[in-house]
């Protein structure tokens, strides 16, 4: 098996790992807020990640310069990039915010040529702009107005930067280790960090809040369903470029519609604009796909 199919494999299988992991984080959202549940997720899963690393250590691993990458990766991703993230939704609201974000693929695959030299070609770019138009019909909402103020249009913009600007380290930093185990378990330690110190600058009602127990199991189970999806996108990057991982990544919301159609009818509603979003999705995926293979 050749290492493109590998990365095209390992990025479907991530994003359809993260579709699930947005169901689960659907059914749980009773438990806590979000920011708590990434918190209790990443303390659940670092044992196991690092357990595995001390396992399977090798001493090539052991590279100063990965390893800060890995960790600038994990303190700006989930830390930094997911802040904004919740600042940009209460400040602007899901249907203008969410949308916004939905620029990343795009974002990132601009990294991977500046700073990579990574070369994708016309058809690949054309699948990354579908992709990203298709997630931005998905995620986005018509006639929800109410009150927001034009001056926070940066937060979502600060976001995509953060998460694109991770991608790009974690990439670099795979260059230098490659192993798909290493630079989760530092991002997991960096990013558990950050979340601690940037959680009290958040609103209250998004603060992360560690007391309840039984947010602890539920929460738990669906931080290692995340740790998967992070592995699985890790070995991506091991064997493919950037700018085709990235995009190939970004049909999670084709696989989470699909779960939420089967599993969540009672809390969403799939419309018209969300199918032709993921068609959309599933057509950029299969340019890019194609292109590849």
């Amino acid at each position: 098996m050749t290492d493109t199919i590998l990365a095209v494999a390992y990025s479907l299988a991530s994003a359809s790992t993260m579709g699930l992991f947005g169901v689960l984080v659907r059914r749980a959202e009773s438990r806590a807020n979000a920011v708590t549940g990434v918190l209790i997720g990443i303390v659940v899963s670092l044992p196991f990640l690092a357990a595995s690393t001390a396992y399977l250590w090798e001493p090539g691993w052991w590279n100063l310069r990965a390893l800060a990458l890995f960790a600038a990766a994990g303190a700006i991703n989930p830390a930094v990039g997911r802040v904004f993230l919740f600042l940009s939704i209460h400040r602007l609201g899901v249907a203008r915010a969410v949308p916004l974000i939905s620029a990343l693929p795009l974002a990132t695959a601009g990294l991977g040529i500046a700073f990579l030299g990574e070369r994708p070609g016309l058809i690949v770019l054309a699948g990354t702009l579908l992709v990203a138009a298709g997630c931005m019909a998905i995620t986005s909402r018509r006639g929800m107005e109410g009150k927001w103020d034009r001056k926070f249009l940066w937060m979502p913009f600060a976001a995509v930067a953060a998460f694109s600007v991770a991608h790009l380290w974690q990439k670099m930093g795979l260059a230098l280790v490659p192993s798909p185990i290493l630079g989760p378990t530092v991002m997991s330690l960096a990013g558990a960090a950050c979340l601690f110190l940037f959680g009290g600058f958040l609103p209250r009602a998004h603060r992360p809040v560690l007391g309840s127990g039984a947010a602890w199991v539920v929460l738990g189970l669906t931080g290692l369903l995340n740790t998967l999806s992070i592995l699985f996108y890790f070995s991506a990057l091991r064997y493919g470029d950037l700018t085709i991982v990235a995009p190939l990544f970004s049909t999670a919301p084709f696989f989470s519609l699909l779960l939420s159609w089967a599993f969540l009818r009672d809390l969403e509603r799939v419309t018209p604009r969300m199918v032709s979003g993921t068609a959309l999705v599933v057509l950029g995926g299969v340019l890019i796909t194609w292109r590849v293979l």
